[in-house]
């Protein structure tokens, strides 16, 4: 099978790449991070031979970045663009394509929610297939304003040995390990499955509990914040049929803390060697310059 994935270096793409290219799948990826000429906005799809398609590029990024007041236009202008320029294209191959929404598109008071709800409804008038994915977690980002909560949590946990949390953490929220969403996927593409599905763990924890976790793992305390979070009440649509999560949230968590730990020992390693061929560096120039 040859899949095109739209937002191929993404959050999500990436692994999903991966795990399809692990079944014996042929990929196109597509983003535009690999250049303007993959700016799904405004240019032709590479649909020609193409099985399926998996619709993940977006304008998306973790709470602290979705719900900022300043870029509400800007993502509504993005987000309104791709689906402007992708949805009349597969339209026109009638090639099978998964969208992949939210549980956020429940919301009507954000723009992310607003034009995933409209994501979704133009893919049940293609016969699309629709999934909701629910608070995705695993690939181990850098810090920054699009970062998720659990990459924070871990980061702050393995290099400063405690975790301070902006919310008092009782807010609950559903979890789902990137491995299994790419599973979840295929399987929803494969299936060609009408109505809307959920991809999530289906247990809710509160994200105190996550934090606590994480802390454990990494040997860090946790230092609650003051602010009180709510807990989005999201009807569940239902599960993939014949889809399970694997992945306990225990197992994963840990996975990102010897990740963190892996990377931060060999950033360590490098500056080390580094410093290492500076001295030795300095040290020739001085013995030349004592010869001469």
């Amino acid at each position: 099978m040859k899949y095109l994935v739209l937002g191929a270096e993404g959050f999500v793409g990436k692994p999903l790449c991966e795990y399809l290219r692990s079944q014996g799948a042929e990929v196109v990826p597509f983003d535009l991070k690999r250049g303007a000429q993959e700016d799904a906005r405004v240019v032709r799809l590479p649909l020609e031979g193409v099985a399926g398609v998996f619709f993940l590029a977006w304008d998306v990024g973790g709470a602290k970045y979705l719900y900022r007041h300043e870029i509400q236009f800007r993502q509504l202008d993005w987000n309104l663009k791709l689906l402007l320029n992708v949805m009349p294209q597969l339209q026109t191959a009638g090639v099978p394509f998964l969208f992949v929404s939210s549980q956020l598109a429940e919301e009507y008071d954000t723009v992310y929610g607003v034009t995933k709800r409209l994501g979704e409804v133009w893919t049940h008038l293609m016969a699309g297939v629709r999934v909701r994915l629910w608070n995705v977690y695993g690939p181990l980002e850098p810090v920054t304003e699009r970062s998720h909560v659990i990459a924070d949590f871990v980061w702050q946990a393995v290099t400063k040995g405690e975790i301070r949390m902006l919310t008092t953490g009782a807010e609950r929220r559903q979890f789902i390990h990137v491995d299994d969403v790419c599973r979840g996927f295929h399987a929803a593409l494969e299936g060609r499955l009408t109505g809307v599905y959920d991809i999530s763990s289906f247990e809710w924890v509160s994200v105190l509990e996550v934090a606590q976790v994480v802390a454990r793992l990494a040997g860090a305390r946790v230092v609650p914040g003051e602010q009180v979070g709510s807990t989005p009440i999201t009807p569940m649509q239902g599960r993939v049929p014949g889809w399970l999560p694997h992945v306990s949230l225990e197992t994963g968590l840990g996975r990102m803390v010897e990740a963190a730990r892996s990377q931060l020992l060999n950033s360590e390693r490098c500056s080390a060697l580094a410093a290492a061929s500076a001295i030795k560096g300095s040290a020739d120039l001085q013995s030349n310059a004592a010869r001469i």
